[in-house]
C-alpha cells in the first residue's frame, strides 16, 4: 500500500478537512466535554482515613460555567488546538481513502501538525512545572491565582529543559548516532515530563479507580458515587474497568519486551507463515508490533485463514497495544480530572502529583480551573501527540508520505519526520508511559490503603445543611464570637471555643466540625493571626456555604491583604459583593497597597464616603505622611473606634508622649462610662510602666488577672512582667489563642509566621526589621522625624529601624499598635500599615479624597 502524496496549493478540498475538524471539535467541546465533567467531586481529609466528599459540578451547566472561567482559557485553547490538529489528519486520511482527494493537502497538514506540536510542547512545560514547582497551598492556604513569577517560571523551566534536550541532540551527533535515532531520542526526552506525569497520576490512583469502577460496573454505589448507577454509568464503568484491569499486564509486557530488545534485538523473528501474509509489513523492531505480546498474537492469528477476519483482529489488537497510553490518555482525561479533584492519590497509592490543597478545590473556582488546565495541557496534549503519531505510523507507516510523495516537503519536513524516526518515537513514548505507570503502580500496591479501609462521607454536605437549620436549638443560641471579640470579651469567647472543641457526639460530627472551624477562624482573625485564620477560612468555605461562605471570603481577602499578597488577593476580591461596606473597605485597602496596578472602582466611592471607619483610615494615611501621632477627629466609643484609639496611644508612646496618652485614654473611658475594658486597662498598665510607676502597673495587672486571666493581651503583659521578675507567670492557655511570646517557642523563628501585621518585640536581625516595616511601618515613629526619613526610602525604609534605640523602646507595643482597620462580620480587625506605600500615586488616584 502506497501512502498518498502531499498536494500543494490551496483548494476547496483543502478547506474541507479544516471545516470538518473545527465543526467536530466544537461539537465535542460543547456537548461531550461538559457532560464528562458533570459530577466532579472533591474529597478532603477530616480525620485519620476519613474523608468528606463534596460535589463541585452537579450539572452540565455548572461544568460549562467552570470551563468558561477566566483561568480555563489557556487550557481550553491548548486542548482544542490539539483536538483540531488530530481531526485534521483524520479527515485528510478519510478524504484520501474514499477518493474525495488525490492526496494530503499541504496547507491542512501544516495547520494540523502545528496544532499538534504546540500543545505537545505546552504539555511538556505544564507537566514539568507541575512536578517541579511546589503546589499552591503547600505551605499555607494560598489561593494565589497566578503571580507573574509563577507564570514565567513555567516558561523558564520549559526553555531550560529544551536547552538540555538541544545539548543532548548535539552530543548524540558527536557520538555519530544516526539522524533518525537522534531525533527520536531527543523528541522523547523533550516530551518525557508528560510521560512521567501520565505514569505518576494513573499509577498512584489505579487502586482507587479500579475498586470504584468495579463497584459501579456491578451496579453498586461507589465511595465516590453514593447512588445506585444507571445503565449508562454501568456501561462506562465497564469500559473503564476493563482498561484498568489490562493496564498492568500491558505495562509488564512493555517492560519484558524492552529487556529482550536490549539483550538481543534479533531474538524474536517471525515465522515464514507470518512473513507470507499479504498484509504484513516488516518492522524495524518488534516494539512497533506491541512488544512480545503483540509478536505472539500476530503469530497466533496468522493461523486464521480468512483475511477478512484475521486483518481486523490483528489491527485492533496492535492498535490497543501500541496506542494504549494514547487512548487512555485521551479517553481518561476526564477520569484524570476526577482523580486530581478527589485527591485520593496519597491514600490509594504513592508518587502522585498534587496540584492544590483539596480544600482549595472545593472552595475556589480559580483552583478548579488550574487542575482542569493541567488535565487539558499537561495530560491531553501529550496524549493527542501520541494518538497522532499512532495514526501516522500504524502498520509500517502506510499512510506516511515518503520520498517523492513529499513533493516540496522532501528536503524540509519529510527529512526530519522520517518513517524510522516517527515509528521509534511512537513506541518510545508509549513504552515510557507504561514503564512510568508500572513503577508507580508497583510502589502504590505496597503502601496504598484499600478503599474499604477509608471512610468516604458523600452525604455530609446534605446532612450538614439539614443540621444547620437546627443549629441554634442543638447548641443553644449564644452571642456570636464576632460580637464577643468586637466587645473585647475574650474570656467568654474562649469559653465558647472550649465548648465547641469538646464536640457533640458522632451524629453531629459534620456540624461540630463546621462550628469549630468557624470559631477558630474568627478568633484567629480577631487576634491578627492571619496565616492561621486563612487556613480555617479555606476549610470553612469548603465545609459550608451561605452566610459562612460570605464571611469566609471576606476573611480570605483580608488575609491576603494582611500578608501583602496582592496577586493572591485579586481573585478573592472579585468574589466579594459590590454593595457591601465591608467588601468596599477591602477594595479600598487593596488600592491603597497597590495604587498603580489596582485603581479603586468608582462604584465604591459613594459607599465609602459616608463611612466613619474610612474617614479614620484616610486620616491615618495622612498622618503617616505628616508624622503625626494622634488624630484631630473625635474618638468614637465603638469596637473599631477603640482600636483606632489604642493605635494612637501606641504612636504617642513611640513619640514619648505616654503621660498625654494616659490622660487621653482615661478621659475617653470616663466620658463614655466604660467600666470593663480589659484591652484598654492593659494599655493603661503599659502607660504606667512607661512613666516608671511599676508598682501601680503590677497591682492593676494582678487585679485584672484575677478576673480575666485568659484574656490573651493581658496574659502577654503578665508574661512580660513575670520574665522581668515583677509578678508570677500566668497559667498555661489550653487553646492556641496566645501571643508567640507566651507559647514557649523561639520568637525569632515563629513571630513572622504567626503575627503578620505586628512588629516583633525586638528587631535586631535584618529579617525582623523587614518584617516590622512590612507589618506596621509606624514602628519607625519617634519624637523627631524618623518616620518621615524612613517613609522616603519606600520599601527600603526598614533600614532606618537599625538606628532605633530598642533598649528604650516602650514595651509590648505589639499589643496595641494598629494600622488600617476594617470589619469582618462586624468585628474590627487590624491589617497593619505596610511601609513603602506609594503616597504620591495614592494622592493622584484620589484614594484620600472620598
Amino acid at each position: 500500500m502506497t501512502a498518498p502524496p502531499i498536494v500543494e496549493g490551496l483548494s476547496l478540498a483543502a478547506v474541507v478537512p479544516l471545516l470538518l475538524a473545527a465543526g467536530t471539535a466544537w461539537f465535542f467541546w460543547t456537548k461531550v466535554v461538559p457532560r464528562q465533567l458533570q459530577g466532579l467531586q472533591v474529597a478532603f481529609e477530616t480525620g485519620a482515613l476519613r474523608y468528606e466528599v463534596h460535589q463541585v459540578t452537579r450539572s452540565v451547566e455548572e461544568a460549562r460555567t467552570l470551563l468558561q472561567s477566566p483561568g480555563m482559557r489557556f487550557g481550553v485553547t491548548t486542548y482544542l488546538f490539539a483536538l483540531v490538529g488530530v481531526l485534521i489528519l483524520l479527515f485528510e486520511f478519510l478524504m484520501t481513502q474514499y477518493g474525495f482527494s488525490e492526496g494530503f493537502h499541504a496547507p491542512s497538514l501544516a495547520v494540523g501538525l502545528m496544532f499538534i506540536a504546540l500543545p505537545a510542547f505546552v504539555s511538556s512545560g505544564s507537566s514539568l512545572g507541575a512536578q517541579v514547582i511546589k503546589p499552591i497551598g503547600q505551605d499555607r492556604a494560598s489561593l494565589q491565582e497566578s503571580s507573574l513569577w509563577r507564570r514565567y517560571s513555567y516558561v523558564l523551566l520549559l526553555l531550560a529543559w529544551a536547552a538540555l534536550v538541544a545539548i543532548l541532540y548535539v552530543m548524540l551527533g558527536i557520538a555519530e548516532v544516526p539522524n533518525n535515532r537522534r531525533f527520536s531520542i531527543a523528541a522523547f526526552a523533550m516530551f518525557s515530563p508528560s510521560v512521567l506525569a501520565y505514569g505518576r497520576i494513573l499509577g498512584s490512583s489505579w487502586r482507587a479507580l479500579r475498586q470504584s469502577s468495579m463497584k459501579i460496573a456491578g451496579g453498586e454505589p461507589s465511595p465516590f458515587h453514593n447512588h445506585v448507577p444507571n445503565a449508562k454509568q454501568q456501561a462506562v464503568a465497564q469500559i473503564v474497568n476493563f482498561n484498568l484491569v489490562v493496564m498492568p499486564f500491558v505495562a509488564l509486557n512493555t517492560l519484558i519486551s524492552l529487556v529482550v530488545l536490549l539483550v538481543d534485538p534479533n531474538l524474536l523473528l517471525h515465522s515464514d507463515r507470518v512473513l507470507e501474509l499479504p498484509e504484513y509489513r516488516q518492522q524495524t523492531t518488534f516494539m512497533e508490533e506491541g512488544g512480545i505480546l503483540g509478536f505472539a498474537l500476530i503469530e497466533l492469528f496468522s493461523f486464521i485463514p480468512v483475511e477478512g477476519i484475521r486483518v481486523p483482529i490483528v489491527s485492533m489488537v496492535l492498535l490497543f497495544l501500541l496506542l494504549n497510553v494514547a487512548i487512555i490518555g485521551f479517553l481518561f482525561v476526564y477520569e484524570v480530572a476526577r482523580i486530581l479533584f478527589l485527591d485520593v492519590q496519597d491514600v490509594s497509592g504513592a508518587g502522585g502529583i498534587k496540584l492544590a490543597d483539596s480544600r482549595l478545590l472545593r472552595a475556589e473556582p480559580s483552583q478548579q480551573a488550574k487542575v482542569l488546565n493541567f488535565c487539558f495541557t499537561g495530560f491531553a496534549g501529550q496524549s493527542m501527540l501520541l494518538l497522532a503519531l499512532g495514526m501516522i505510523t500504524f502498520w509500517d507507516s502506510s499512510f506516511l508520505p515518503q520520498g517523492s510523495q513529499c513533493g516540496t516537503w522532501d528536503s524540509t519536513v519529510c527529512s526530519i519526520l522520517t518513517k524510522d524516526a516517527l515509528e521509534e518515537l511512537t513506541w518510545m513514548l508509549a513504552s515510557g508511559g507504561q514503564i512510568a505507570f508500572l513503577t508507580i503502580w508497583t510502589k502504590s500496591l505496597r503502601v496504598g490503603s484499600k478503599l474499604e479501609d477509608i471512610t468516604f462521607d458523600a452525604a455530609v454536605a446534605d446532612n450538614r445543611a439539614k443540621f444547620s437549620e437546627m443549629e441554634d436549638v442543638i447548641y443553644l443560641k449564644k452571642q456570636s464570637l464576632t460580637s464577643l471579640v468586637a466587645g473585647d470579651e475574650w474570656v467568654r469567647a474562649l469559653g465558647q471555643l472550649d465548648e465547641v472543641l469538646k464536640g457533640h457526639g458522632d451524629a453531629l460530627d459534620g456540624l461540630a466540625l463546621g462550628r469549630k472551624t468557624k470559631a477558630v477562624m474568627t478568633l484567629y482573625a480577631g487576634f491578627g493571626r492571619w496565616n492561621e485564620a486563612e487556613e480555617e477560612a479555606v476549610s470553612l468555605l469548603a465545609l459550608r456555604g451561605g452566610k459562612e461562605a460570605a464571611l469566609s471570603r471576606l476573611m480570605l481577602s483580608a488575609a491576603s491583604l494582611a500578608q501583602r499578597d496582592l496577586p493572591e488577593a485579586k481573585p478573592r476580591l472579585k468574589l466579594l459583593p459590590e454593595d457591601d461596606i465591608e467588601s468596599a473597605r477591602l477594595q479600598w485597602v487593596a488600592s491603597l497597597f497597590a495604587p498603580k496596578s489596582r485603581p479603586l472602582n468608582e462604584r465604591y466611592k459613594p459607599l465609602l464616603s459616608m463611612d466613619s471607619i474610612m474617614r479614620r483610615n484616610i486620616d491615618l494615611v495622612r498622618r503617616f505622611e505628616s508624622n503625626t501621632s494622634r488624630t484631630d477627629l473625635k474618638y468614637i466609643d465603638s469596637p473599631a473606634g477603640r482600636l483606632f484609639l489604642l493605635g494612637d496611644v501606641a504612636r504617642m508612646r513611640l513619640s514619648q508622649e505616654s503621660e498625654d496618652a494616659l490622660d487621653l485614654l482615661e478621659r475617653f473611658m470616663k466620658k463614655n462610662g466604660i467600666e470593663t475594658w480589659v484591652h484598654g486597662d492593659v494599655v493603661r498598665c503599659l502607660l504606667h510602666l512607661d512613666a516608671g510607676r511599676v508598682n501601680t502597673a503590677v497591682a492593676m495587672v494582678e487585679r485584672l488577672a484575677a478576673q480575666h486571666g485568659r484574656h490573651p493581651h493581658l496574659r502577654a503583659l503578665v508574661g512580660y512582667l513575670a520574665r522581668s521578675g515583677l509578678t508570677s507567670p500566668a497559667p498555661s492557655e489550653l487553646t492556641d489563642m496566645e501571643w508567640a511570646t507566651e507559647s514557649g517557642l523561639n520568637i525569632d523563628v515563629v513571630w513572622q509566621g504567626k503575627h503578620v501585621v505586628s512588629p516583633p518585640p525586638s528587631f535586631k536581625k535584618k529579617s525582623q526589621r523587614q518584617h516590622a516595616w512590612a507589618a506596621n511601618a509606624w514602628i519607625a515613629h519617634g519624637p523627631a522625624n524618623e518616620l518621615t526619613i524612613a517613609s522616603k526610602k519606600g520599601t527600603n525604609g526598614w533600614k532606618m529601624l537599625a538606628k532605633v534605640d530598642q533598649e528604650n523602646l516602650p514595651p509590648c507595643l505589639y499589643l496595641h499598635l494598629s494600622g488600617i482597620i476594617v470589619t469582618l462580620g462586624g468585628m474590627p480587625v487590624d491589617l497593619g500599615f505596610p511601609g513603602g506605600i506609594d503616597l504620591k500615586t495614592i494622592h493622584s488616584k484620589g484614594l484620600l479624597d472620598l
